[in-house]
């Protein structure tokens, strides 16, 4: 129902509180019981750094009872909408209100002549390239990559731009040199190009390549001209016209195109004041970085105006409503639009549709924006309706969850039983069989909870600094803090406030020093609350030695030991992270429990030489069960074992009469790894 960075799966969570909460006599005992619905409502389950809520879900699914917390605000209130009830009747209702009220004002700005039929269609999107001068013959440079719109929807054939007076054709491939049937411009749209992204060229005379931040900061931020519009004609769709694909198929934007988009700028212009938008400046910081060295300096400029107008309508209606309750679901709906209508959306050409600002964990200005109809269309991603709609679908399956069981290599569909529905206690004295969940918005270094009441710990901290959580959740914190504010204290900062926040991050001066002080203060306090007999379980990945090496040290310092590690798949196959950086591909669970007492001392070599006995078998076993491991894969394994093993013995653990360190012992598993590849 809203965006998160790195949310891990359910399915991953949910079995990580089954083996540790369920009791039963076997694995296989276990899920024979479990579609027909396991009972855990006795159990209380602690997640101190929630994110996107992930276990706060899966343990109400299975009836516990869970205590949650997070520092960042954006997390606190998604997760608390999540598990909030809503008879999904009273959004269908206001999505009829709104669009008697301001839909065809909104729509007004969406509207575009169908060059096939010439009657009027649905503008789904529209395609902007950045220009700029070039310093040294004047030139206008557009900050093109390549002229390949978009595969055509209704054959092989691409849809390319002309180099030269920017006509929208059908090209036999964009690899091949082509003639624009308008112009009689020769090119190949996929090898001409005016930028690599950092640096731009210009083509008409000898000059010389120069950075793209080195003009924006001489100039400003580029301007951007419009040069295509995807559309939709229902006309076009219901007469099945070949040319287009379901009413859909792309042009240049015409004379009206044109002066449609400076009457919304007019327009904006003159209203901008009376619309509840966000006038924050954006903060330095690892990743907004980016954004500040393309010219963006306040986050209200990474939308056009167009976009600032109708979103700017669309929220101060929706302020409007008396119902707080259905109010904030609207408002969550609507925060998570903004994820595709901005200036740092994408377009993925080859397969047809909007790509959101947080495709990657980072902010990464385009050259190329794609402007989506923000209010309502039956086709494409981004409208605010759509995310409505999502909202519905999420509440729907709350009143009503199912399974996805696969049987005979097709998926059916079995009822899980219990309402995903809770409500939320004030405090932790205010937990009952009616208010299953207390969610705390803070730091969870200290927390009000009272000692040895978790029976399980449940969690996913932050991976060091792979995911900049404050900085990347800003984007949705300034808008949503112009409606929450007076309603929660944690809401009247004017950003996420970052000063705890457990993590690596050069901009915030923060190391690895700190990550580890930080991580062993949370760990520590939901060592207080875990009772003696919980369990202790998180999941982790990351590719440097230095981050496995705090984690280890926050385990030992908080009074845990790793009883056992599993490498599992805990983000989607298909995640753009994970593709796109070559990132690793396995989380590894780690399941501890409180250390009662020392174990006589170990030497270091037997301990080493288990260690790398262990990685094999659970590598042989991975690859026996059709799993593919990277170099980087089979490191986070053995490093896991070695958080199992050296815990145990910690710190205990000798060679040659010295005690060898968490750091030590990592260090001399990395060169184990590497003599053995």
């Amino acid at each position: 129902m809203h965006k998160w960075w790195a949310r891990r799966l359910g399915s991953i969570f949910r079995t990580i509180l089954l083996y540790s909460l369920a009791e039963t006599e076997s694995i296989q005992d276990l899920w024979k019981r479990y579609p027909k619905g396991i009972d855990l409502s006795d159990k209380i389950v602690l997640d101190p750094m929630m994110g996107g809520g992930t276990t706060v879900v899966e343990a109400l699914k299975l009836g516990c009872t869970v205590v949650a917390g997070d520092l960042n605000p954006v997390s606190w209130f998604i997760t608390k909408k999540q598990i909030e009830d809503i008879d999904p009747d009273l959004l269908r209702d206001a999505l009829v209100q709104i669009d008697n009220e301001l839909g065809l004002e909104l729509r007004k700005y969406y509207r575009t002549k169908c060059p096939e039929c010439g009657d009027f269609a649905d503008g789904i999107y529209y395609f902007y390239c950045k220009e700029l001068s070039c310093p040294d013959c004047a030139k206008e440079i557009p900050l093109m990559r390549n002229f390949f719109l978009a595969k055509s929807l209704v054959n092989d054939s691409d849809i390319v731009v002309c180099q030269h007076c920017w006509n929208i054709f059908e090209a036999v491939s964009r690899r091949n040199e082509t003639k624009c049937p308008k112009c009689n411009h020769v090119f190949i749209p996929a090898e001409t190009s005016y930028t690599s992204g950092r640096d731009y060229y210009c083509h008409t005379r000898e000059c010389k390549s120069k950075k793209i931040v080195d003009w924006i900061r001489q100039n400003g931020i580029p301007r951007e001209k419009m040069y295509a519009i995807e559309f939709h004609c229902k006309k076009c769709e219901k007469k099945k016209n070949p040319n287009l694909k379901n009413g859909r198929g792309y042009k240049a934007p015409d004379k009206r195109d044109l002066k449609l988009l400076e009457l919304a700028k007019k327009e904006f212009r003159e209203i901008d004041v009376k619309l509840p938008i966000p006038d924050t400046s954006i903060p330095n910081g690892v990743e907004t970085k980016r954004a500040l060295n393309h010219g963006y300096t306040k986050f209200r400029e990474m939308f056009n105006e167009r976009q600032l107008l109708n979103l700017g309508k669309i929220y101060r209606w929706i302020l409007t409503l008396k119902d707080w309750h259905v109010k904030e679901f609207l408002i969550l709906a609507f925060s998570n639009s903004l994820k595709y209508n901005n200036k740092f959306a994408k377009y993925n050409a080859t397969r047809g549709f909007i790509t959101d600002i947080f495709r990657t964990h980072s902010y990464s200005p385009s050259m190329s924006p794609v402007e989506a109809n923000c209010y309502d269309t039956p086709r494409g991603r981004g409208a605010f309706t759509a995310f409505v709609n999502l909202v519905i679908e999420g509440k729907e399956y709350c009143r009503s969850p199912f399974e996805r069981i696969f049987q005979n290599e097709s998926m059916v569909k079995m009822p899980s039983g219990r309402r995903l529905v809770a409500s939320m206690a004030g405090r932790y004295a205010e937990l009952d069989s009616k208010r299953k969940v207390l969610l705390l918005c803070g730091s969870s270094e200290q927390m009000k909870v009272p000692d040895k009441t978790a029976d399980a710990v449940v969690t996913d901290p932050p991976y060091y600094g792979n995911v900049m959580y404050s900085e990347l959740s800003n984007f949705f914190y300034v808008w949503l803090r112009l409606a929450l504010k007076d309603r929660y204290a944690w809401f009247k900062g004017k950003l996420v406030p970052w000063e705890e926040e457990v993590i690596e991050n050069r901009s915030q001066k923060k190391g690895k020093e700190d990550f580890l002080a930080g991580l062993t203060r949370v760990f520590s306090e939901s060592n207080r609350i875990l009772k003696d007999d919980g369990v202790f379980v998180f999941t982790f990945h990351h590719k440097k030695k230095e981050a496995w090496s705090a984690v280890l040290q926050a385990i030992l310092d908080s009074g845990l030991f790793v009883t056992t590690i599993y490498p599992v798949r805990s983000e989607m196959r298909a995640s753009t992270h994970l593709h796109d950086l070559k990132n690793i591909a396995y989380d590894m669970v780690i399941v501890c429990k409180k250390r009662r007492k020392r174990r006589s001392a170990m030497n270091w070599s037997v301990v080493k030489g288990n260690i790398k006995d262990a990685t094999q078998d659970l590598v042989r076993h991975l690859q026996e069960n059709g799993a593919t491991l990277s170099d980087l894969d089979r490191y986070v394994i053995a490093l896991g074992k070695c958080f199992e093993l050296y815990s145990q013995y910690y710190p205990k653990v000798i060679e040659n009469g010295e005690y060898i360190g968490v750091e030590e012992a990592l260090e001399s598993i990395d060169l184990l790894v590497k003599q053995d590849r």
